[in-house]
C-alpha cells in the first residue's frame, strides 16, 4: 500500500513539471522565432553627411527614423536626398548640410550660405572662379566647415623694366620695394625707381629702375667771342659789314657727369682752364645818311636764307596805283594803301623777301609792302612804287641796281 501511494504522488508531480517545461520550451521557441524574424528583416544603409560616409544596420523603413537611429539630426535648411535609397533593401541616404562661410577677397569679406561639401564645390555653387595665379588659404579639395574664413588674394600683373630688360611679375600685394625684392634686383646707393619704392603696387603698373653713375670727365668747350662795332661814314645808315671775323676760344673743363641708365643726365663743372683765347669780331656800322624810308632795327640778322648787310645785284621796274598796273584799289598786299599823287612812301613789291623788309637800292631805302607776279620771285627782282603816275613809270624805266638788305621783316 505504501508503495502504491508513493507511486501516485510521483505521477502527479511529473505532470506539473512537464507542463512547466513545455511552457518554457514554447516561450523559447516564440522568442527565437521573433529574434530570427527581426534578424531576417535588418539591412544595411549607407549614410553620407556632406563628405562623411558611414554605414548602419537597421530594420527601420523610413529615412528619418534611420537617420535618427544613427544620431543624425536634420535642420530645416538641410537637404535630404533619398534617390539612391530603397526602403527595406538598402542604398544611400545623403544629407547636405547648409554651412555659413566667409570669403575674404582682396581684403573684403562677404558671407555666404552653401551646401557644397568642399571649397571647390562651394565656389562652383557661388560662381567664384579662382585662377592658378590666385593665392588661397585652403585647398579646393578641403572640406567645408561652418564659420570658416576663406582668404583669396588675386595676383596682380605688374611690369618691371630694369637693366635693359622687361619682365612681368604676378604679385598679390605690397609695394615697389616688394617687387624689387621678388625680382632679386639690388639697387645701388644712388639708384632709384619710378614710382618710388614706397608706392603701393596696382594692377598693370609699370615700374622702372634707374641706374645712376657719376664720372669725372674733361671736355673741350668752345667759348664765344665778343662783337665790337665801329662807325663807318662810307656805309649807308643801317648797313653793317663784318670787318674782322671773330674766332671762338677753347677751354678744357672738368665735369662731374651724372649718367642715368647709361645716358648723360646732368653735369657739374669742377674746374676750367683756357687753352685758347677768343678773338673778338669787328663790325662796321654805316652812318651815312640815305634817302627814302625810315626804319628801326628789329634785331633779326638772318631769315629765309638772307641776312642783314647782304649785297645783291638786282633789277628794277616801276609801277603806280592805276588800274593798268594793278587792281586799281590802291590796297597793297601788306594792307598799306597807296594812291597816285601821294608823297613818296618809298615802297617796293617783291616776292623773295619777308614783308616789312627794308632794302637800300642805290643809296635809297625802300620798304617791302607788296607782292607781284611770278617774275618778282627771282632773287634781286623788285618793282618800285611811283606816286607820280603811269607816265613817270615809263620815264623812269627799268634797269640794273645794287641792293643791300638793311632789315628783314617788320
Amino acid at each position: 500500500m505504501i508503495n502504491q501511494s508513493g507511486a501516485v504522488h510521483l505521477r502527479g508531480v511529473s505532470r506539473t513539471v512537464l507542463t512547466a517545461v513545455i511552457a518554457l520550451i514554447v516561450t523559447v521557441i516564440v522568442f527565437a522565432t521573433t529574434a530570427f524574424a527581426d534578424l531576417a528583416s535588418e539591412y544595411k544603409v549607407e549614410i553620407a553627411v556632406d563628405n562623411n560616409t558611414f554605414a548602419v544596420t537597421t530594420n527601420e523603413k523610413e529615412p528619418i527614423e534611420i537617420l535618427s537611429q544613427a544620431n543624425v539630426i536634420l535642420a530645416e535648411s538641410d537637404k535630404l536626398d533619398i534617390s539612391a535609397f530603397r526602403s527595406g533593401e538598402g542604398g544611400t541616404i545623403r544629407v547636405d548640410k547648409r554651412n555659413r562661410i566667409n570669403v575674404k577677397f582682396d581684403g573684403v569679406i562677404s558671407t555666404y550660405d552653401v551646401y557644397g561639401d568642399t571649397v571647390g564645390k562651394a565656389f562652383d555653387e557661388l560662381g567664384i572662379t579662382v585662377s592658378a595665379q590666385d593665392k588661397i588659404n585652403y585647398s579646393l579639395t578641403d572640406n567645408i566647415e561652418d564659420g570658416m574664413v576663406i582668404d583669396i588674394k588675386s595676383a596682380m600683373s605688374v611690369k618691371l623694366i630694369a637693366d635693359g630688360k622687361k619682365a612681368k611679375y604676378a604679385i598679390y600685394q605690397g609695394t615697389v620695394a616688394d617687387l624689387i625684392s621678388l625680382a632679386q634686383i639690388e639697387l645701388g646707393k644712388d639708384d632709384y625707381t619710378k614710382p618710388s619704392l614706397d608706392t603701393k603696387l596696382k594692377a598693370d603698373m609699370t615700374v622702372k629702375v634707374f641706374r645712376v653713375e657719376y664720372k669725372e670727365e674733361e671736355r673741350t668747350q668752345k667759348t664765344s667771342y665778343k662783337t665790337t662795332e665801329k662807325k663807318d661814314g662810307t656805309l649807308a645808315r643801317g648797313v653793317t659789314k663784318v670787318f674782322k671775323k671773330g674766332v671762338k676760344g677753347e677751354d678744357k673743363v672738368t665735369y662731374k657727369v651724372k649718367y642715368v641708365n647709361g645716358k648723360e643726365d646732368s653735369k657739374q663743372e669742377l674746374s676750367r682752364r683756357t687753352v685758347k683765347k677768343p678773338e673778338n669780331e669787328i663790325v662796321k656800322v654805316g652812318t651815312k645818311k640815305t634817302k627814302g624810308a625810315s626804319y628801326k632795327s628789329n634785331g633779326v640778322s638772318s631769315k629765309n636764307g638772307y641776312s642783314v648787310g647782304q649785297k645783291i645785284n638786282g633789277r628794277y621796274t616801276h609801277y603806280c596805283a592805276c588800274a593798268a598796273c594793278g587792281t586799281g584799289t590802291g590796297m597793297t598786299a601788306s594792307g598799306r594803301r597807296v594812291y597816285n599823287g601821294m608823297p613818296n612812301p618809298y615802297y617796293i613789291a617783291c616776292n623773295w623777301l619777308p614783308m616789312g623788309s627794308v632794302v637800300n637800292v642805290d643809296g635809297t631805302n625802300y620798304t617791302v609792302v607788296d607782292r607781284g607776279g611770278s617774275g618778282l620771285s627771282v632773287k634781286g627782282r623788285i618793282d618800285i612804287f611811283t606816286p607820280e603816275g603811269h607816265k613817270a613809270c615809263y620815264r623812269y624805266g627799268t634797269g640794273s641796281c645794287d641792293l643791300t638788305i638793311v632789315r628783314l621783316g617788320w
